[in-house]
């Protein structure tokens, strides 16, 4: 056991990712804290984009959020709802990893890492996409031809949209807020290997105060300013 550990412990520290060239085609992260509208601001930016970019024969632009967890599932020979609890779960730690290894099913933090970056990295290659979450802005962070989006607004606001979306009260609301919006911040610094800190981003906006048409103008208006669109 005790040399298994040192093995294991070993491997895990001088095992380094290569460094890849980031040639993405443009691409936006969108990453929220709980009870902020990632979904809808997505589609209302791809339906926007579309509506005022793609020419004849173009390729249209589109959001993703659940293929990400599809294809890293198949990859990982597991069903998206466990690839997805693993995802919510956040770093699970050295620790948990050595007790885990010992069962069949067992899926390391630096595979599910790996693979994560894959499937992000595919889909940002392909270009002219919106990734929601699932740890996009770790992964595509330096990248120059993304944008990075954080969608944020004080847990006061928040707190109304999460007792009606999940059905429970003002306690049960504000510790699902604290317990996920940590959660996301740990997928980050997985994937991105570092702490998590509010300069990841090029734009942060307050849902409380900007409406959804004013983000996904500001949005767009970066877009340009970088040649991102015409």
């Amino acid at each position: 056991m005790e040399n298994m550990l040192r093995e294991y412990l070993e491997r895990s520290f001088s095992e380094v990712e290569p460094v890849k060239p980031c040639g993405t085609g443009p691409v936006v992260t969108i990453s929220r804290e709980f009870g902020c509208p990632s979904k809808p601001i997505a589609q209302a930016l791809t339906e926007t984009i579309n509506r005022l970019t793609t020419a004849p024969n173009q390729k249209c632009w589109r959001f993703i959020n659940k293929e990400i967890v599809e294809s890293a599932a198949k990859e990982l020979e597991l069903n998206p709802t466990e690839i997805n609890y693993m995802i919510s779960a956040g770093a699970k730690g050295i620790l948990a990893d050595v007790l885990a290894s010992f069962t069949t099913s067992y899926v390391s933090n630096h595979r599910m890492k790996k693979t994560i970056r894959k499937v992000i990295g595919e889909l940002a290659q392909k270009g002219r996409m919106i990734i929601v979450g699932r740890g996009g802005v770790g992964v595509l962070q330096g990248c120059p031809n993304a944008i990075h989006v954080r969608l944020q607004a004080p847990l006061e606001w928040r707190i109304p949209e999460i007792c009606q979306l999940r059905g429970i009260n003002r306690e049960a609301a504000i510790k699902l807020a604290e317990d996920t919006d940590q959660k996301r911040k740990s997928l980050i610094e997985l994937v991105y290997g570092d702490k998590f800190n509010p300069y990841l981003f090029d734009l942060s906006f307050n849902c409380q105060t900007l409406s959804m048409k004013e983000i996904v103008d500001t949005i767009i208006g970066l877009m340009v300013t970088k040649k991102m669109l015409p």
